[in-house]
């Protein structure tokens, strides 16, 4: 059994949270306030499953917008509540814990049917492609997991993000918080029920063994941006930091202004193209 869990949270994909049209989660509106306190209660139905089949640590990285959206006092006080250097990269902490649980993440921008589908940022990012093939939240935190020698075991989110998840991660076991009908549109969960389910699984996946798998280098990475100058900021950081980028080549354009493809070697570069 691993004994150091990392439950990594985002907030669009818990239950009871639908979003409102033309607008993303933000803080301090109406479905921010649902989706603080049901990510806190499904994230205490699995922290006191854990605790009760042995777990020595369960430690929660809150992700959604730069963090600082679960109210403490929400908590289950046995849960380890992170508070991550925004200046350090992405899942640094990882080495600290045996394997990664998901919970609240969402499916990837361009998703039809997917509530509050997005990518990083629903403002500025059209998609991410890994060699060729869009890629969402969940295969960024797999692969940076991954390279941390951690298994991703465990991913609780609406039907739609879930799918997404099993073919991003062999092996995940899901559990299903609403069945997503559009971006602002879902049948939601009994929470009663969802969080018997948490619990049974959340344990089942933690008991198992689990392989991960390293994204393999050179891989080609490709952001597409909303507009055009925020490709062009994006860029000219890539290239201030070293990283092989350039505008994508179209045969009718000559370069796509809106997208930036790069060439990464490692796991640092990956996290600076995010």
């Amino acid at each position: 059994m691993y004994k150091k869990i990392l439950i990594a949270l985002d907030l669009e994909g818990v239950n009871n949270v639908k979003g409102v049209p033309y607008e993303a989660l933000s803080k301090d509106t109406d479905e921010w306030k649902i989706a603080r306190k049901q990510g806190a209660l499904e994230v205490n139905a699995a922290a006191d499953a854990l605790f009760s089949a042995g777990a020595d640590v369960v430690a929660l990285w809150d992700n959604h917008g730069g963090g600082h959206n679960i109210d403490p006092a929400d908590l289950d006080p046995r849960i380890t509540l992170l508070d991550p250097d925004l200046s350090k990269p992405r899942m640094y902490f990882a080495d600290d814990y045996d394997c990664v649980c998901y919970f609240g993440y969402h499916a990837m921008e361009g998703t039809l049917g997917g509530v509050l589908a997005h990518t990083m940022s629903s403002k500025t990012v059209q998609f991410y492609k890994l060699n060729g093939k869009y890629i969402g939240e969940i295969d960024m935190d797999g692969y940076i997991a991954a390279a941390h020698g951690k298994p991703s075991v465990f991913y609780c989110a609406g039907d739609i993000a879930c799918a997404q998840a099993k073919r991003a991660i062999s092996g995940i076991t899901i559990a299903v918080t609403k069945h997503e009908i559009s971006r602002n549109e879902a049948d939601f969960r009994n929470n009663s029920e969802l969080f018997d389910e948490i619990r049974e699984k959340i344990v089942s996946a933690v008991k198992s063994s689990h392989d991960y798998k390293t994204l393999p280098f050179p891989a080609v990475f490709e952001k597409s941006f909303k507009r055009v100058e925020d490709a062009d900021k994006y860029l000219n950081r890539l290239k201030s930091r070293g990283v092989d980028a350039d505008y994508l080549s179209d045969e009718v354009m000559g370069k796509d202004a809106h997208t930036v493809q790069s060439t990464v070697h490692n796991i640092s570069e990956f996290i600076a193209c995010i």
